[in-house]
């Protein structure tokens, strides 16, 4: 695990020296190991040696552990052991301990030089390590205040690179440091390179993984302030709407006041601009009540058949004198769907009010289905101008129309957002909905599928209803 014997000088230390050696670094990984955050493993690299093992007594006084700092621009001391003599050193710096930093261009210090070579360094003397930034003199002074004789450099490598360096020093001469210490020492420098690295990289994925909780809670926010804005905005703009709407329509209706054509054709615009807006207006509601979750879904069994009736006739008899379309239902033998009946009801006037927009005066639309026992595919199919292949993966986006030319806007009236409210709807009762096209001018067939009525989902419905808490809307009218 460790090279250390290979950078020992002695060839006379035996089995049991380097068996206690051993157990020394197997306690020390176990004592670094136990946390990754950077703070506790830096405290721990330079106490543990002292104080876990017993290195006090042996005469160490001090440990520092420093590394690189690349935009100061040098050596940075991190840590410093909880001693005495450590106190003391500090008490008479000129400089406090955090921010002393040896600039890499000081090559005489032995912090720099070891952090070159790779090679452990031994002086009695602490402006060798001290200065710069600290005056030769302060050097001495903190030296003597702590009693110091000796101290070692140690380089700490991590992935073959030196990162920083170990300062231990001692109440000894370097002559009395036995070949088991020296040993050692080399393991535990191996082993806090590691350590360190590891709490470096656990550290920083955890800042980056907090910076990216912070800016997706922020993202919530600001999408939050933007439903809210929508859902305000809208209630704001219907009003006006609605009233510009309703005068609109008596000032065309009034039968005691003759207009001119002209008038009529302008009282007209303005009449389907202002329906126009205010299904924009209930669209924008629909999404907004959608993406926050301010809806209920109550699921049950439905019968498609029944309810395409009923759309057939409200379509039929408020659009055909506008435009008169013929609807073909298929009628045949279904099981019911298992979907919220509102809901669905909302899909299937979207995708009915679509066909009824594109679809030529005098043309036809087909309401059919097929059931492969587990669901039920209803299909609409129109004689509208048809898709590209291109353009069908758009059709379920937010405002995912074809064409944004304002003609082909004013002509059908459309921007889109129904599919993509079907869309949400039909996703929220757990099924699936697409178009088909055989291309431009051959008409379009839009498709939804959704789970069968069996006796378990009906018996286990609650477990499918969605009731939020707080404010529930149901959904705004589907424009025709």
């Amino acid at each position: 695990m460790f090279n250390f014997f290979k950078k020992s000088q002695s060839q006379q230390s035996g089995v049991p020296k380097k068996r206690e050696s051993l157990e020394s670094l197997w306690r020390l990984t176990k004592i670094l190991m136990e946390n990754l955050e950077f703070e506790d493993v830096v405290y721990k690299t330079v106490n543990s040696l002292l104080n876990e093992l017993g290195y006090l007594k042996s005469g160490y006084r001090i440990v520092v552990l420093s590394l690189v700092d690349e935009e100061a621009g040098g050596l940075r001391r991190i840590a410093l052991s909880e001693t005495e003599e450590a106190r003391r050193a500090t008490s008479v710096s000129t400089i406090p301990f955090e921010r002393i930093v040896i600039p890499f261009s000081a090559t005489q210090n032995l912090g720099i030089k070891v952090l070159m070579s790779g090679k452990p360094e031994v002086t009695t003397h602490w402006p060798d390590l001290l200065s710069p930034p600290l005056t030769a003199e302060a050097a001495l002074t903190n030296q003597r205040s702590a009693g110091i004789t000796t101290s070692m450099v140690y380089p700490v490598f991590a992935r073959g690179k030196a990162i920083g360096t170990l300062i231990f020093s001692m109440v000894k001469k370097y002559q009395d440091v036995t070949e088991e210490e020296k040993d050692l020492l080399w393991g535990f420098t191996e082993l806090i390179g590691l350590a360190v690295e590891n709490s470096m990289l656990f550290t920083k994925l955890k800042n980056t993984s907090q910076q990216l909780t912070q800016a997706n809670n922020k993202l919530q926010q600001l999408d939050q302030l933007k439903d809210d804005f929508v859902s305000v905005a809208s209630h704001e703009l219907r009003t006006p709407m609605t009233a510009i709407k309703s005068y609109a329509w008596m000032a065309l209706n009034r039968a005691d006041v003759d207009l001119s054509e002209k008038l009529k054709k302008y009282l007209v615009r303005v009449l389907m601009s202002t329906d126009r807006l205010i299904n924009l207006v209930n669209d924008m509601l629909n999404i907004s009540r959608i993406e926050s979750g301010r809806i209920e879904l109550l699921p049950e069994a439905v019968d498609l058949i029944s309810l395409s009736k009923d759309i057939i006739d409200e379509v039929y008899y408020s659009k055909s004198i506008e435009k008169p379309i013929k609807f073909h239902l298929l009628e045949q033998s279904l099981p019911k769907v298992f979907a919220d009946p509102n809901k669905l009801r909302q899909v299937f006037l979207n995708i009915v009010g679509n066909a009824l927009k594109f679809s030529p005066p005098g043309g036809s639309i087909i309401i059919g289905f097929f059931t492969d026992g587990q669901s039920v595919e209803t299909y609409i199919k129109d004689e509208g101008p048809g898709i590209s292949k291109d353009d069908i993966s758009r059709l379920f986006k937010k405002f995912g129309r074809l064409d944004n030319s304002y003609t082909a806007t004013a002509s059908s009236g459309g921007t889109g957002l129904g599919l993509f409210i079907s869309k949400s709807l039909i996703d929220l009762m757990h099924g699936k909905i697409w178009a088909e096209s055989e291309g431009v001018g051959k008409g379009a067939t839009f498709k939804f599928s959704l789970p069968i009525a069996t006796n378990e989902l009906v018996e286990h419905a609650d477990q499918y209803q969605i009731k939020p808490a707080g404010d529930i809307r149901e959904l705004e009218p589907a424009a025709l």
